[in-house]
């Protein structure tokens, strides 16, 4: 629905004037009203010459007392410039010229008025505006009272030309002081307005902001899900397995059972680990990657564990440990789960080939290399391998989050991983961690 709002009306919500404002335009519309009332006491007590048109003077003040009522009612019309400037004006010139004509032409005290008109239009006027009013009015003036004046010179009575200039003169000082103070108001009333506008803005600012902190606190909720459902993933399916060959009614040497019951307590052990970083999450509130507990642990066995997790064990798995890495002080959850996610790469995508792991200690770093024999990425897309949700299958789920998950981890760790594809074919996952 389109809501239509009158001209009046709209010129009323054009500028803020306050109560005293309006009060103040007033006092300056007043002087039209004294104007013609002025005229009409000229008519009563001046000299016979200017009632020589008393009908047709009469008819043109009662149109001017109507105009002047009208233009009181809305005072915004006398000191503002819209679009009604050029009509009051115009009126004000074409009622001040008709009583001169009908009054004395070139003697009638009404060209005391002349002035009062160039002055108010220039509160309703631009500069180079008001110099064009001005231009005209005097060059319809002339021809006006060269044609209206008496034949024979005539002058008013020195008490009343006396009189009648002291007023206008009051006149003068009304309409000046007037738009003057209202010319001030009205650039107090801007520069309120600006600030409040200044003040509307940087609270939509921040309002903008808030929404996109919201948004990205969203999102930054759902990656969380989705890094969950792909940690919890490969464990739980492991548990699964195991369970299934542990209650299995083939019959299982007690060698295989006693391995299985150690990956099942190794997963459950993990799975607790997982958790209790959770916990820390939730109580913390810092991001799904925010650094973990930092304890000793034996990086070797810890390898195999992250392969156990993710059936990877020899002869398929080769592992190469060199230097001191047997009680090293590291973020072991983190750790793991970086390992876990490479290892879960290289043995989906290593075709049952062997995966090459190995680890060594150089200064306060642990450095490991996974490398699988896998179909490889050309060398321009290694870049996107720690893109979230590209995947080499291109399967959806958490397809495609593994990789995006280490980086993450690794870079919360202080630490960083590398890709490279490897020489005969397959891919290098190289991952630096930092010593506590």
């Amino acid at each position: 629905m389109v809501s239509r709002v009158r001209p009046l009306d709209q010129l009323r919500t054009t500028v803020d004037f306050y109560g005293e404002d309006y009060g103040l335009a007033r006092t300056v519309v007043a002087v039209r009203v004294a104007v013609v009332t002025s005229v009409g006491v000229l008519l009563a007590i001046g000299p016979h010459w200017v009632r020589q048109h008393a009908a047709a003077i009469v008819a043109v003040l009662g149109a001017a007392m109507v105009y002047a009522a009208a233009v009181m009612a809305y005072p915004q019309l006398e000191v503002r410039r819209t679009r009604y400037a050029w009509l009051v004006t115009g009126l004000d010139s074409a009622f001040t010229l008709a009583l001169i004509a009908l009054s004395g032409g070139v003697y009638s005290p009404v060209v005391s008025v002349l002035p009062l008109a160039v002055i108010a239009s220039a509160a309703r006027l631009s500069l180079n505006e008001t110099l064009i009013v001005a231009v005209l009015l005097g060059a319809a003036y002339i021809p006006v009272a060269l044609t209206s004046s008496p034949a024979l010179p005539v002058t008013a009575a020195p008490a009343l030309q006396a009189g009648w200039s002291a007023l206008y003169l009051i006149f003068v000082a009304i309409i000046t002081a007037g738009l003057s103070a209202l010319a001030e108001r009205e650039h107090r009333s801007r520069l309120r307005a600006l600030v409040e506008a200044e003040a509307e803005h940087a609270a939509a600012e921040e309002e903008r902001d808030l929404r996109a902190r919201l948004l990205q606190s969203y999102q930054s909720q759902q990656d969380g899900l989705q890094v969950l459902v792909h940690e919890f993933r490969t464990p739980v399916t492991s548990l699964e397995a195991l369970t299934e060959a542990l209650t299995s009614t083939q019959p299982m040497s007690q060698v295989d059972r006693d391995t299985s019951l150690q990956l099942v307590s190794r997963h459950v052990h993990h799975l607790t680990d997982m958790l209790d970083a959770l916990s820390d999450v939730a109580l913390s509130r810092r991001p799904t990657f925010s650094t973990g507990r930092i304890r000793r642990v034996d990086v070797a066995d810890l390898i195999v564990a992250a392969a156990d997790a993710v059936g990877l064990a020899a002869p398929r798995l080769r592992l190469s440990v060199s230097g001191d890495v047997g009680a090293v002080a590291v973020n072991a959850q983190g750790l793991r789960r970086v390992l876990t996610n490479l290892l879960e790469n290289a043995s989906r995508h290593g075709r049952r080939e062997p995966v090459d792991v190995t680890c060594s200690r150089e200064a306060d770093e642990l450095v490991f290399t996974v490398a699988d024999r896998g179909p490889g990425i050309p060398a321009e897309s290694l870049g996107e391998l720690t893109t979230k949700y590209v995947s080499v299958g291109g399967q959806r789920g958490t397809t495609g989050l593994g990789l995006w998950i280490v980086q993450q981890i690794a870079e919360a760790m202080g630490g960083r991983v590398d890709f490279a594809a490897r020489d005969g074919g397959g891919l290098v996952a190289s991952f630096r961690a930092p010593i506590a």
